[in-house]
């Protein structure tokens, strides 16, 4: 046998072969739609399902950075030589706590001298008090030294908080974290001491899209992922909105408080946001059941009449609007009742006010396929 024969001997096969393979699917696909579709009185049978309401719920999310919820860089109110550094990083400090001490004697002085001032205008006041009621101290002479004594005042106190400024304290409770300070340095006003965080509470800002800045408000329950723990999920509220939305990203910026009671996120993590939003109920349909003209989306309902004594169906198209797909299913909204039947397979070739005959799609599936007839016998009860 030629080369020629044998190509043309293997093309014939797979000619065969393909319509073996054609006819096959096609006998299947119509013995099922034969299945579906059989009925009497020329009714198309269908398969239904009732337009369940599903309320409309919808998962946002959202790329958020973490904050402390108070946050201070820590510098010296006045220059000098360190003399004691009383924290290590990671010390958790409360308010008010001193965490370095500054060369201070020059200040010290100050002060003593201060107060001697204070006393030496005092000892005079009241020297001139006692001796003005008998005349022999003058009026302008009892008000200069009120005068003194008011400034020498002045003057301690000043000297008091120019030697309190040689202390750095700690503004409020956290966990301080590194420094580069030593016993011994010299340090200016500009020079940093540490970083201070509360991290009790994590602030979690993050940008909503614009659609949804109307559906956000204040105490909304929010559910944060760290990137670096995707296993672990924080719940939170949402604290603070813009006023207005960005122009360039049209977005809205939101912060969310996140307790941090087990002190595992630390400020500037990252993370997945999530917001579920909550609207009203929508019937909910499946997308077979959906089908599009130049006049829009539209549904297939069966629709029941009486006729001649008896009921019958008929195919009735709803036009609708696409709320939102989710998961094969599809909201719609349209003038629909939750104890409408939905016709969800045989909706190709429907016209409206076509006979048909509506199957319940769970009795299908299940393998209830056929319904009684007319004249047929109901099965009887065995006794057991």
């Amino acid at each position: 046998m030629t080369l020629r024969s044998q190509f043309a001997l293997l093309a014939a096969l797979a000619v065969l072969l393909g319509a073996g393979w054609y006819a096959w699917t096609g006998f299947q696909a119509g013995a099922q739609s034969k299945e579906i579709n059989r009925g009497s009185g020329g009714a198309t049978r269908v398969l239904v399902e009732p337009a369940r309401p599903t309320t409309d719920k919808i998962i946002v999310r959202a790329v958020g950075t973490g904050e402390a919820r108070r946050s201070a860089t820590i510098y010296p109110k006045s220059a000098g030589e360190v003399t004691a550094v009383m924290f290590k990083s990671q010390d958790r400090v409360r308010k008010g706590q001193v965490l370095m001490r500054l060369e201070d004697t020059h200040q010290q002085i100050a002060v003593r001298l201060a107060k001697v001032q204070v006393k030496d205008a005092t000892r005079q006041l009241q020297r001139l008090e006692k001796l003005a009621p008998s005349g022999t101290a003058s009026q302008a002479r009892l008000e200069t030294a009120q005068t003194t004594l008011e400034s020498a005042n002045l003057m301690l106190d000043q000297a008091e908080e120019a030697l309190d400024d040689r202390n750095v304290y700690a503004p409020f409770e956290g966990v301080i974290g590194l420094t580069e300070i030593d016993l011994g340095d010299r340090v200016t006003t500009e020079t940093q001491i540490a970083t201070l965080d509360d991290r009790s509470v994590i602030l979690v800002e993050f940008e909503l899209p614009e659609e949804y800045a109307g559906r956000i408000k204040v105490d909304d329950p929010i559910a944060v992922r760290p990137w670096t723990m995707p296993d672990k999920k924080f719940e939170g509220t949402v604290s603070q909105l813009g006023s207005r939305i960005n122009p360039q990203t049209r977005t809205l910026r939101v912060k969310a408080s996140i307790p941090n009671t087990e002190d595992l996120i630390r400020p500037g993590t990252s993370f997945e946001v999530e917001l579920a939003f909550t609207g009203k109920p929508y019937p909910s349909v499946r997308e077979v059941a959906v089908l599009w003209s130049r006049d829009g989306a539209y549904l297939w309902r069966v629709k029941r009449i009486e006729k001649d004594g008896k009921t019958v169906e008929q195919a009735e198209k709803v036009f609708v609007k696409i709320v939102r797909r989710d998961l094969g299913r599809i909201l719609v909204d349209g003038p629909l009742d939750a104890t409408d039947e939905i016709v969800v397979e045989g909706v190709q070739g429907l016209r409206p006010h076509q006979r048909i005959k509506a199957i319940p799609f769970d009795k299908f599936v299940a393998g209830d396929l056929t319904s009684p007839k007319k004249g047929d016998k109901k099965p009887e009860k065995k006794s057991p």
